[in-house]
């Protein structure tokens, strides 16, 4: 059961990062077509949109879940997955990779 979420947990991580990706870059290209100077996100600001698709995407995982003993080992799996070494740097990549581009 631990591996399923794992596997959840990842791929939900991703997604999260493809979309406050895809959020910023929308917003840099509305910028420039209206003329103004966009300055490149923070790292507090990219983690701050991060989190909460994060949150929103965990909640929606959670709500398939029936029992509260799941709910409870789901949960330590997310906290747990949030503090690895591999997603923070993967979160911190992601970010400077955002940066390069503007």
């Amino acid at each position: 059961m631990q591996y399923e979420f794992e596997e959840n947990i990842d791929r939900s991580i991703h997604k999260a990062v493809r979309t406050a990706l895809r959020a910023f870059k929308e917003r840099r290209k509305l910028a420039q077509e209206s003329g103004s100077q966009q300055m490149p996100p923070t790292y507090q600001e990219f983690t701050m949109v991060l989190d909460e698709i994060m949150e929103s995407n965990k909640r929606n995982d959670m709500n398939r879940l029936r029992t509260p003993s799941l709910r409870e080992l789901f949960e330590r799996a997310w906290a747990q997955k949030l503090r690895n070494y591999a997603t923070q740097k993967e979160l911190r990549d992601a970010y400077e990779g955002l940066i390069r581009r503007y």
